[in-house]
């Protein structure tokens, strides 16, 4: 695992051990979304066939962007489901030709600035999005943590009950699961977070090392991997 890598992990274990005690979990998780992406607002969705669905917001002008690209019909979340990658749009005084609705009605809610939109994609399927925004239009986005993002909050956001999506990504052989269960004990035991923040840990792990969930229980449970070890400066 790279440093970068290492970094990332670390990072969101020491956000979401912060975030201990924010309920619901979907609103947790935004809020990790927003910190790590040093955004100024988050929005989270889930998307199904037919219609997608603000879970969480950590303000009115997150919620309000979200809800204006479902009116419109455009923009860098819809983008983001489409595509299934991470979309970065900037609206400022010169028209995005690319979504020149979204553009318009933007300002007249007074908005300018960057949207950042997030696949939250646990492993091939993209479940929703996490869409932040910045009122600097000028600051550089780091692809990599949003990529990070989508893995591990959505595999987070499988785990919360309040919102029943079906567990199917992580569904394997019972013996698997045990195991994955017993790492997931482990990690909240090191790093002091919730259960599905553990797993959204272990995901990301699992991401940063192009390998799979069970390999990375497998090495908690040897003793091979500590999240404790993983540690940042501030934050």
């Amino acid at each position: 695992m790279t440093d970068e890598h290492q970094a990332l992990i670390a990072r969101l274990a020491a956000v979401l051990a912060s975030l201990h005690a924010m309920d619901p979990g979907a609103l947790r998780l935004c809020e990790a979304g927003r910190r790590m992406l040093d955004a100024d607002g988050a929005a989270l969705s889930v998307a199904s066939s037919s219609q997608v669905m603000v879970v969480a917001s950590t303000d009115d002008l997150a919620a309000q962007l979200e809800d204006l690209q479902e009116t419109v019909g455009e923009g860098p979340s819809k983008d983001a489901l489409r595509e299934q990658s991470v979309q970065v749009a900037a609206f400022t005084e010169h028209r995005d030709g690319r979504r020149s609705l979204m553009h318009e009605h933007g300002q007249r809610i007074g908005f300018t600035g960057t949207m950042i939109a997030v696949p939250l994609r646990p492993r091939d399927r993209v479940i929703g999005t996490l869409t932040a925004y910045r009122q600097d239009a000028e600051a550089p986005v780091d692809h990599r943590t949003a990529e990070f993002l989508g893995v591990a909050l959505g595999t987070a956001l499988l785990q919360d009950p309040a919102l029943g999506l079906t567990d199917d990504l992580l569904a394997e052989a019972w013996s698997a699961r045990a195991e994955v269960h017993q790492a997931t004990g482990m990690v909240i035991s090191q790093v002091g977070v919730r259960p599905e923040d553990a797993m959204a840990l272990l995901r990301g792990q699992a991401f940063a090392n192009g390998t799979t969930l069970l390999d990375v229980a497998r090495q908690i449970i040897q003793r091979r991997i500590n999240f404790r070890d993983f540690t940042i400066e501030g934050d």
